[in-house]
């Protein structure tokens, strides 16, 4: 049977796809709860386990940490990418709080700063491995350059937990994350439901080489490819920065002006850049596209004042926290999941929610508008957390 090509646009309207976009529809449903989204009905948030690990098709992997288990108190070191952003202040800041939580069981916590630099990074690591540390925490910063050291750390019988950005081959205890293949999906399939199945969008990535990237990416364009009609223009980096990604949505604007339906925006500090340069390219309230988002308090804040739909799907730092809960269990022989997904929050602008992605919240109810736009909302630090003021000792 031949399908025409707007007879398959709406085949995969009205069956939400099959394969990988059957993960992350719903059924049919989806409708009447969408009306009932219209009226502002009350969200009070997702607070179970981690849905990653319900949604998972395939069993969990643990591992065994017995040959790791010694007597505390432990030297614990922590290699990571860099601060180069809020972000990543608010999950250095979640591991020395779950240090300080910890303190009777926990020596010294060494932590070194790469400065996004690969071979800095690997030399840190080295580093860390002749002070005689019981168990290294890396937040790599690219899969790739890091996979050797690691391993060899792992080959020396120092058992290594990985967050946030994972290594290649998979050679560590635990890796703390909050899954995002399904950060991708999801983001990917309630772009294509917003644009009605068809239009034009921008990906908006972080930095090259760095896993929550590809590893949202690659399931996103698994989702994107099921739709003829949605095309992919372009593809740029902004190396998780507000002001370039303001840069770079700037070019892409100049470049395909209102052929952009909307933007596939994995950082809330990016993403808040994209928008402020629909804002300067002269767009209106109403007219700046869809983008998704995560964890920033800016995007969302922007997406109210100036009406366009948005979707955050929280990447929470308080998987730092997580990791160093992980590093303990792990030296007091416990068993501990190879994949920790952290839970996270689906938030979305009132009105926008589509027949597969629901909001646990709303946008207004989870905004801080007396915090800055690159103030995160998932630190898990409490409501007075304040990253210019943090002190962990006062815990």
């Amino acid at each position: 049977m031949s399908i025409t090509r707007q007879s398959r646009r709406d085949f995969f309207k009205n069956t939400a796809a099959t394969g990988v976009g059957a993960l992350v529809a719903t059924a049919a449903a989806g409708g009447a709860a969408m009306a009932d989204t219209k009226t502002g009905c009350v969200k009070n948030g997702y607070h179970g386990i981690p849905r990653p690990n319900l949604w998972s098709p395939n069993d969990i992997e643990f591992t065994d940490t017995t040959q790791y288990k010694k007597d505390g108190p432990y030297k614990i070191g922590f290699s990571n990418a860099g601060l180069g952003d809020t972000w990543r202040v608010v999950m250095l800041h979640s591991m020395q709080a779950a240090v300080a939580r910890n303190k009777d069981l926990v020596s010294d916590f060494i932590v070194t700063d790469a400065n996004h630099n690969d071979a800095k990074q690997v030399s840190d690591v080295e580093d860390l491995i002749s002070q005689g540390v019981d168990l290294l925490i890396v937040s790599a910063n690219t899969s790739d350059a890091l996979d050797p050291v690691v391993s060899r750390a792992m080959r020396r019988g120092i058992p290594v937990v990985m967050t946030d950005r994972s290594v290649t081959s998979g050679n560590y205890v635990s890796f703390a994350t909050a899954a995002d293949a399904p950060i991708g999906r999801m983001m990917a399939q309630w772009l294509v439901e917003k644009l009605d199945y068809q239009g034009n969008v921008i990906i908006l990535s972080g930095a090259a080489g760095a896993s929550p990237d590809t590893n949202r990416v690659i399931p996103a364009m698994q989702i994107f490819d099921q739709y003829p009609e949605i095309n992919v223009l372009d593809r740029v980096y902004s190396d998780f920065s507000s002001a370039k990604g303001k840069t770079v949505m700037a070019a892409m604007i100049q470049k395909y002006g209102d052929q952009i339906d909307g933007v596939f925006g994995q950082f809330g500090g990016q993403v808040s850049g994209s928008i402020e340069a629909f804002l300067d390219a002269g767009y209106g309230h109403g007219e700046i596209p869809a983008h998704t988002s995560t964890d920033y308090n800016g995007p969302m804040k922007l997406a109210i004042e100036h009406g366009f739909p948005l979707f955050n799907f929280d990447y929470p730092p308080a998987m730092g926290g997580e990791a160093v809960q992980i590093a303990l269990n792990t030296l007091q022989g416990l068993p501990v999941a190879k994949i920790h997904s952290i839970n996270n929050m689906m938030t979305l602008t009132r009105g926008d929610e589509t027949t597969s992605v629901h909001a646990d919240q709303w946008a207004d109810d989870y905004i801080r508008p007396d915090k800055p736009n690159d103030f995160l909302l998932s630190g898990g630090l409490g409501p007075d957390y304040d990253p210019a003021t943090f002190d962990a000792s006062n815990l």
